[in-house]
C-alpha cells in the first residue's frame, strides 16, 4: 500500500511536470510566432486623471445657496496596437468624501447624478480598428462634435455608446460617419450614470402637465415616450487650416434633424498681429412622431441660430481681444433643444434658460453679445492665462418678461509642471429674474497621468 501510494504520487508529480513543460512550450510557441502580440502587451498603458472641484453658488431670491465639493476622475487601460486593433476600458468616478449636504437643493446640479448622489460608471469600453487613414471605433467612448460632445465642465463628462468611422485621406480634412445609440453624463435628462437612448436624453425646453398642457411646474418632457428609443446618425466634414470650416448633420428618427456649419479665416497683419473672422449657423427641425405631437399642441420645434465673431491676437504683448454675437430665431410657439446632447458650439456661452409663464421656451428669438480679453500670464511668470468677459443676453419680451441677463466672468488658469493644472472661474450674473441673479465661484485642480 505504501509502495503503491509512493508510485502513484511520483507518477502524479511526473504528469504535472510534463503538463507544465507542455503549457510553457505552447505559450512560448504562440508568443514567438507573433511578436506583434508581445509588442501590443508591452505598449499597453494606464492613463486618466484625478480631479477635485469646489463650487460656491451665492443665489438671490428664494433659491438656496449651494456649496459643493467633489473628488474623482478617470482610470483607463489602453492596449497597444495588435494587427491594426486596439482597445480601451475606463472607469469614471465622482465622490463627496462625506462632505455633501443633506439637502439636495444645496448641492450643485452637475457634480453628481440626477439625484445629487456620487456615482461610478464604466464610461469607456471600445475596440478600434485602423486601416491606413481610416479608423473604426465601436463601444463606449468620448465624442467631440458640435451637437454631440463630451463637454467635461465637471468631473465625469458626457459619454456615448457609438460606432464612429473617421477618414483622413484628404489632407487636413476629417470625414466622420457615426451612429450614436446612447449617452450618459451631466447633459442627460433621465440619468447621468446610466447609458440611455439619445431620444430619451434629449433635453427639450418643453414642460407638460398630465393633460399635455404647457405647465412650467412639471418635469421636462421625455421625448422617447413619443418617438420610442432612437439613436442619432451623424455625418461630418471638418477641414483645418485657413480658412477652417466644418459642416455636420444629425438625424434622430422621429425626433429632430440638425445641421451645423461654421467657418474661420485668419489674416496676419504683421509678424506680431493677426485677426480672425468667424461665422456659424445651425438649424433644428422637428420630424416624424415628435413633429406630429407638437403640431397637435399648436407648437413647433424648428429654429435657427446665427453667429459671428472677430478676434485680434498680439503675440508681442500676449493679448487676445474678441467680440461675438449670436441670435436664435423662433417664436412663442417654438420648443428648443439647446445643448441637448452636450454640444454647445455657440460663440456666446449662456446659462440654461428655464421655461416660464406657460411658454414652451425662453430661448426663441433671443440675442446674446460678448466681449472678452485674454492675457498670456506666462510672460509674467504667473501661470498660464487670465481672461475677463462681459455678456449681455437679450430675451424676447413678448415671450418672457424681465429675464435679460448681464454676466461678468473672470478666469485664471495655471499649470504646475507637465501634468498638474488648476483653474479658477468667477461669474457674476445680474437679472430681474431671480433664477439668474447670482454669483458663482468654481475652483478645480486636475492631475493627468
Amino acid at each position: 500500500m505504501i509502495l503503491s501510494h509512493k508510485l502513484s504520487g511520483s507518477k502524479s508529480g511526473c504528469n504535472f511536470k510534463i503538463f507544465r513543460l507542455l503549457f510553457l512550450a505552447t505559450i512560448q510557441t504562440v508568443l514567438s510566432a507573433d511578436e506583434s502580440l508581445i509588442d501590443a502587451i508591452k505598449t499597453s498603458s494606464i492613463n486618466g486623471y484625478l480631479k477635485t472641484m469646489y463650487i460656491q453658488d451665492d443665489r438671490k431670491g428664494t433659491k438656496l445657496d449651494q456649496t459643493t465639493f467633489g473628488l474623482g476622475g478617470k482610470v483607463a487601460l489602453t492596449t497597444g496596437e495588435y494587427r491594426s486593433f486596439r482597445g480601451s476600458v475606463a472607469y469614471y468616478k465622482t465622490d463627496d468624501l462625506g462632505l455633501r449636504t443633506k439637502n439636495p437643493k444645496e448641492t450643485d446640479a452637475y457634480m453628481f447624478d440626477v439625484d445629487k448622489k456620487p456615482y461610478t460608471v464604466m464610461g469607456e469600453a471600445f475596440v478600434e480598428y485602423k486601416y491606413g487613414n481610416t479608423k473604426l471605433k465601436f463601444g463606449r467612448q468620448e465624442i467631440d462634435t458640435p451637437f454631440i460632445s463630451t463637454y467635461d465642465y465637471r468631473i465625469i463628462p458626457n459619454l456615448f455608446e457609438a460606432y464612429t468611422l473617421t477618414n483622413q485621406d484628404i489632407k487636413d480634412t476629417t470625414i466622420t460617419v457615426a451612429y450614436v445609440a446612447k449617452m450618459s453624463g451631466l447633459d442627460g435628462v433621465v440619468s447621468f450614470k446610466d447609458f440611455e437612448s439619445m431620444s430619451e436624453q434629449t433635453y427639450t425646453s418643453l414642460m407638460l402637465d398630465e393633460n399635455n398642457k404647457i405647465d412650467t411646474g412639471y418635469d421636462i418632457i421625455n421625448v422617447s415616450k413619443i418617438s420610442s428609443h432612437q439613436g442619432v446618425v451623424v455625418i461630418g466634414l471638418a477641414k483645418e487650416g485657413s480658412p477652417r470650416f466644418q459642416i455636420w448633420n444629425y438625424y434622430c428618427k422621429d425626433v429632430l434633424n440638425g445641421t451645423y456649419a461654421d467657418i474661420a479665416y485668419t489674416s496676419s497683419l504683421d509678424k506680431a498681429n493677426s485677426i480672425t473672422f468667424e461665422g456659424q449657423a445651425y438649424s433644428i427641425t422637428e420630424i416624424g412622431k415628435f413633429k406630429d405631437f407638437l403640431s397637435k399642441l399648436g407648437l413647433n420645434g424648428s429654429y435657427n441660430l446665427y453667429g459671428a465673431k472677430i478676434t485680434s491676437d498680439n503675440k508681442e504683448v500676449g493679448t487676445q481681444v474678441s467680440a461675438a454675437y449670436n441670435r436664435f430665431t423662433g417664436n412663442d410657439k417654438t420648443v428648443t433643444v439647446f445643448g441637448n446632447w452636450g454640444g454647445y458650439p455657440e460663440y456666446v456661452g449662456i446659462p440654461f434658460l428655464f421655461a416660464e409663464h406657460n411658454n414652451p421656451s425662453p430661448l426663441a428669438n433671443a440675442g446674446m453679445f460678448k466681449v472678452s480679453l485674454k492675457y498670456d500670464m506666462s510672460r509674467l511668470g504667473l501661470g498660464d492665462s487670465a481672461s475677463v468677459g462681459y455678456t449681455i443676453i437679450d430675451t424676447d419680451k413678448k415671450i418672457i418678461q424681465d429675464t435679460d441677463i448681464k454676466m461678468l466672468s473672470a478666469t485664471y488658469k495655471i499649470k504646475f509642471g507637465k501634468n498638474i493644472s488648476a483653474k479658477a472661474l468667477y461669474e457674476l450674473r445680474n437679472s430681474k429674474n431671480y433664477r439668474y441673479d447670482n454669483d458663482t465661484l468654481t475652483l478645480s485642480l486636475n492631475y493627468g497621468f
